[in-house]
């Protein structure tokens, strides 16, 4: 019998979501998920993804317009992770060479996988990239569940800032506002080091500090 792969990242941020009264729109699984390595949106799919997908079919944390995370459906009627990867696919970067898994509801802000970047284990790094902007990705966790757990530590900043609680404007984004969260994540930092990421992330001026400060962190 195949043993799932440990997910404390999401555990930890669905418990954070409960703890301060977070919204949470939770898709029962399919009978059918992929499993890791089978091809989705002509890529293997990452070993933790799947491992998420067995226990959900797709998530929504936060309202409709001011979540921090849905989670693409993938069950048996909806592959969100290929058709919104196929939708944005291209020649350029980042969307050559990612499979998008999540966005940021209301926002042309994307969470995705490279499934070229996997480690050892098939284990494959999370970049953020937006389409309204320059074609840029900013590196955030060495896995999917390392993301989980980062976002539950974002959420934890985001509930004590004045703008949050007021209703108004949110003053901390993820993950501009928090490179020091990112940096929590030591095998991400090496990847970064190393320059695994250089051929995607196309970064501009506005974006070297915080490059700089997840290095040095």
């Amino acid at each position: 019998m195949k043993t799932d792969i440990p997910l404390p990242g999401l555990d930890r941020l669905m418990d954070v979501c409960r703890k301060h009264g977070l919204p949470m729109k939770l898709f029962p699984p399919g009978h059918s998920p992929p499993s890791a390595g089978a091809l989705v949106a002509g890529q293997p799919f990452d070993p933790v993804l799947a491992a998420v997908y067995r226990r959900l079919g797709g998530a929504l944390l936060g309202g409709q317009h001011d979540g921090v995370l849905f989670l693409n459906r993938f069950d048996d009627q909806v592959n969100g992770v290929e058709g919104e990867t196929e939708e944005l696919r291209g020649e350029e970067e980042p969307f050559h060479s990612s499979v998008i898994f999540g966005s940021i509801p209301a926002l042309a802000a994307y969470y995705a996988v490279v499934p070229k970047l996997a480690d050892e284990r098939g284990r494959q790094p999370v970049i953020y990239f937006e389409t309204y902007m320059d074609r840029y990705a900013l590196p955030i966790a060495s896995d999917v569940d390392r993301f989980f757990d980062t976002l539950s530590r974002y959420i934890e900043r985001l509930v004590q800032d004045e703008g949050f609680l007021s209703g108004g404007r949110r003053d901390v984004e993820f993950p501009d506002s928090v490179p020091e969260l990112i940096a929590r994540d030591r095998r991400l930092v090496e990847m970064i080091v190393a320059g695994r990421f250089d051929f995607i992330m196309n970064l501009g001026d506005e974006f070297q500090d915080w490059l700089a400060r997840v290095k040095s962190a």
